[in-house]
């Protein structure tokens, strides 16, 4: 039944219906009681009149005990809760109908388990969180390749390069107009960029006179002290010869055609000199008259003079007088001359007992006369020299040098075999413009190398030093080891500058990514060498 509350209320008023009773507090009619049977006992009131659905029929409580029945219709679920008074109204069924998306076919919710899964693309990824219910959808990292209008690929990048508008795409190009808006600035003002301020990158600039372009002419005549002269219109240097004619010079005047020139040693300045003779000398001893006046009374010799061998008490020459070949012999009481024909001092005894050679027949020599014969063989010259009793074994044959060999590839030095290298490049030039390798196409390839390995540029570049630096453009010496074309060994920063022969560099093992080689002289003549590390292959 309807309830029919008092129309203007008084505060706290009460208003009884059904066995409830509500008092109005001002605002609204609030329940205070409750009664069983007529006029108050217990049973529940109606808690509602009637209930409106739009474009559905109304729901009336006609009396105290109508229930409200709530039906769950399709892909909805009723839940009550008797101790918390709720019901739950849960919706089931799709959680969605349809998902159109930019490209493909659309994703349709066929049935109510239907389940939407969200998957990352490309550069895409999705990570679920369950407790806080959230899906999150991360961009990963990648490279600027990734843009559909960058190419990075075909020309890689190096040092120093910026992305340019090729017509089609973005790709690395040289960066010619750093920190400006173009590159036909009227002026330099505030332009001092390393760009503005490289000499190669002007216009119209004027023509370096080359050491190539100069000459050097004719010998002038001998004057005075003599010089150099350069004419700067013509381009020529001309050397002048000092006058040396009142000067000895070789070829010209020999000494025996000179007037005044000294007789003595104390003419050449030597002021202590010695005439030679043995008067001339001061503290000369007393030559003995004789010979009994050698010794004094301690036995020992106090002068000597001119004597015969004779004179020795114990030598006799007298008796029997010596001859040619003749040696002194021992006769028990005195030195007697003597002919020996065995050991002792025969002229004529032997010089060597056996000669062996291994592998070889031993020469023995048989007599006193018997003479050991040098014979020199292939490629073997002998020369005596009787005056120092010498005899020089000199090699007439044979080589003596690398390039002597006859088995040896057309042009090969020793540079080339030096050390061994991973690989060898013949490093050549295009003028003044690029360095060119034999095994990479263009000028200034970019050229690669392991680390720990040793790689070798075989240098022909007369004019063009060479150069390893780091990607800054600072010298790198490490590992640099240079061999000329003759053997010449220089290393660290003392192998950097060279034209020709050969440059191995020893990759040091871990270092890796961007180094560059140069000229020390032309700056465009420049290219990348990119190291790879060996524990990354």
């Amino acid at each position: 039944m309807a309830l029919n509350f008092p129309e203007n209320p008084d505060l706290g008023q009460e208003y009884s219906s059904g066995g409830r009773t509500w008092q109005w507090d001002g605002t609204a009619w609030n329940i205070v009681g409750t009664s069983t049977g007529g006029g108050g006992g217990g049973g529940l009131a109606i808690a509602f009149d009637k209930i409106a659905v739009a474009g559905q029929n109304n729901v009336v409580a006609e009396q105290a005990s109508d229930t409200l029945t709530l039906v769950a219709g399709t892909n909805m679920t009723i839940t009550t809760d008797a101790l918390a008074d709720s019901v739950t109204f849960t919706a089931g069924g799709n959680s969605f109908s349809t998902i159109v998306p930019d490209g493909g076919a659309n994703v349709v919710a066929d049935q109510a388990a239907d389940v939407l899964t969200l998957s990352g693309g490309t550069n895409i990824s999705t990570v679920g969180t369950a407790g806080t219910d959230t899906l999150t959808i991360n961009m990963d990292s990648f490279s600027i390749d990734f843009l559909s209008d960058v190419d990075t690929t075909t020309s890689p990048p190096v040092t120093g390069q910026v992305l340019k508008w090729d017509g089609g795409k973005w790709a690395p190009g040289i960066d010619v107009a750093e920190g400006g808006t173009g590159l036909d600035a009227d002026t330099l003002d505030g332009q001092d960029g390393s760009y503005y301020l490289n000499y190669n990158n002007l216009n119209n600039k004027p023509t370096i006179l080359g050491l190539d372009a100069l000459s050097v002419g004719p010998e002038g005549t001998a004057s005075g002290d003599g010089g150099l002269s350069y004419d700067n219109t013509t381009g020529v240097f001309t050397y002048v010869p000092p006058d040396l004619s009142a000067y000895i010079q070789q070829g010209g005047v020999s000494f025996a055609d000179l007037t005044g020139k000294p007789t003595t040693i104390a003419g050449y300045g030597i002021t202590d000199a010695f005439s030679g003779a043995y008067a001339d000398l001061t503290g000369k001893p007393t030559i003995p008259a004789n010979t009994s006046d050698l010794v004094n009374d301690s036995g020992f010799i106090t002068g000597i003079g001119s004597l015969s061998i004779d004179a020795l008490s114990d030598v006799d020459t007298t008796t029997s007088a010596p001859s040619t070949n003749d040696v002194l012999q021992w006769n028990g009481s005195n030195w007697i001359p003597a002919v020996v024909t065995g050991g002792g001092g025969d002229a004529n005894q032997n010089a060597f007992s056996n000669v062996a050679v291994a592998g070889q027949d031993t020469v023995e020599a048989d007599t006193t006369t018997d003479t050991l014969t040098l014979v020199g063989g292939s490629g073997i010259t002998l020369t005596t020299n009787a005056s120092n009793d010498s005899v020089t074994i000199t090699s007439s044959g044979g080589s003596i040098a690398f390039t002597d060999l006859t088995d040896l590839p057309s042009g090969w030095t020793i540079d080339r075999i030096a050390y061994p290298a991973i690989t060898s490049l013949e490093v050549s030039n295009n003028g003044a413009s690029a360095y060119n390798f034999d095994q990479y196409p263009g000028n200034n390839p970019t050229i690669y190398c392991i680390s720990g390995t040793t790689i070798a540029f075989r240098l022909n570049v007369g004019g063009h030093p060479f150069l390893i630096q780091d990607g800054s453009g600072t010298a790198y010496n490490s590992g640099l080891v240079h061999v000329s074309t003759t053997g010449a060994v220089s290393t660290g920063a003392s192998a950097q500058g060279k034209t020709s022969g050969t440059l191995y560099w020893r990759v040091p093992y871990g270092i890796s990514g961007g180094y560059r080689y140069q000229c020390s002289v032309h700056s465009a003549m420049v290219g990348a060498i990119t190291v790879k590390g060996f524990n990354a292959i």
